[in-house]
């Protein structure tokens, strides 16, 4: 197999392109993020990732970049990779910096992606792959390889830089969706899987269109990572809600939340007496749905607050049961009133014995707390055939009605 060498084996060819050019570019691509394969799995599958990733730069010759730059590592089994750029067609044509954000911007939204899924099934979330650029001047006092580490060492801080501007725009972008309530609220139904007969509707927020954010794992991932996860959940909460007269007043409404917001003091006592007058929706209907992992971390808080807002009318939900945490004896104590069944266990649930045998676990564990299970994400008539044989009589995802948006906020 084909390796990538440091830069330090090309310096005199480099010595020659300052010398006779008077600079260099230079494009780090950072992978360093993907080493903690080494730490947490061994040097065998970090080697594995590295031959992927080697693979994936060679290929991508002549394509995400030309077949006269020199691709190199900065040191030897490293994992931040430079490209030192040749020269333009034009030779008299020197590389410009507005060339090297222009080709940072290409690696940015083709290959680096592709680099950080490299790494899977090691790292399920792909790391980011940062790409950063800069300028080796040519100076004849200075050794060529110190003009070549100068520059490297500016790339990355401008990699740097760069992560940096875009999670302050990020942030202001997300200020902006809460400060001016530019959230969507669609509501999904969850349906008898045999009559399609309606029990509720979970109401589902994203950003508005144009925000960036539209996704609600991108809303939610970035309200987490600035810490104004609390803020977001408060506002999807009350739009929800408040946007809920677009359901039939039969309904219920499913509306997930954090643990620590039940505690909110605006979804307490006279103020949420008012607040759902002013939604005009009893307490009765209202589902308070909290993921699995959610509860078991949060187990003595939930449990407390459960007690309120059961007195009230209102019933909770657990949601992604059987997502992985191994927290069904919690949830069996907390006896909730529906139980929603991970869509990773709904998925080709026809076809999966394991998914077969944990979806008969889940329900028969509903059975003996008399909470209604209620499957989520099902997309196949095989899927939903399979539930109805194993004991579920209720279901939510495309296969029986896609979330219908509300209009979208001023």
């Amino acid at each position: 197999m084909k390796t990538i060498p440091s830069y330090h084996e090309h310096l005199n060819d480099l010595s020659r392109e300052l010398a006779e050019r008077g600079s260099l570019g230079v494009i780090v691509m950072d992978a360093s993020p993907i080493g903690v394969v080494e730490s947490e799995y061994g040097s065998d599958a970090f080697e594995e990732v590295r031959a992927r990733i080697t693979t994936i730069l060679l290929e991508q010759q002549g394509k995400d970049y030309r077949n006269d730059d020199v691709l190199a590592l900065d040191r030897p089994r490293g994992l931040r990779f430079l490209l030192l750029l040749g020269r333009k067609r034009r030779r008299s044509v020197p590389t410009t910096p507005a060339d090297l954000k222009a080709i940072q911007s290409r690696l940015l939204a083709s290959l680096a992606p592709s680099l950080g899924r490299s790494a899977f099934p090691y790292l399920k979330t792909p790391p980011r792959i940062e790409v950063g650029y800069s300028m080796a001047v040519y100076n004849p006092l200075v050794h060529p390889e110190r003009s070549v580490r100068g520059a490297y060492h500016h790339a990355l801080r401008q990699a740097a830089h760069q992560r940096q501007a875009e999670e302050l725009q990020m942030r202001e972008r997300l200020l902006d969706i809460i400060l001016r309530e530019r959230i969507v609220t669609a509501f999904q139904p969850i349906m008898d899987l045999q009559t399609r007969t309606v029990l509720g509707y979970e109401a589902l927020s994203r950003g508005a269109r144009g925000s960036g954010l539209e996704p609600a794992d991108a809303l939610f991932g970035a309200a987490e990572a600035h810490e104004l996860l609390v803020e977001l959940d408060r506002l999807c909460r009350q739009r929800a809600l408040l946007s809920s007269s677009r359901i039939p007043s039969t309904a219920k409404i499913f509306v997930n939340t954090l643990p620590g917001t039940i505690r909110d003091p605006q979804f307490r006592g006279k103020a949420l007496i008012d607040f759902l007058d002013r939604a005009q929706v009893s307490p009765d209907r209202i589902v308070i749905e909290i993921t699995e992992k959610l509860v078991i971390d949060n187990y003595t808080l939930f449990r407390e607050a459960m007690t309120y807002y059961t007195d009230l009318g209102m019933s909770f939900a657990v949601d992604d049961v059987g997502a992985g945490y191994s927290g069904l004896e919690s949830i069996a104590r907390l006896k909730p009133t529906f139980l929603k069944i991970d869509i990773a266990l709904v998925r080709d649930v026809h076809a999966s014995l394991v998914n077969r045998e944990m979806v008969k676990a889940i329900v028969a564990m509903g059975r003996g707390i008399g909470a209604t299970v209620i499957a989520e994400g099902i997309h196949a008539e095989e899927e939903a055939r399979a539930l109805l044989s194993m004991g579920v009589s209720w279901g939510q995802g495309f296969l029986l009605a896609r979330p219908e948006p509300g209009p979208e906020p001023a």
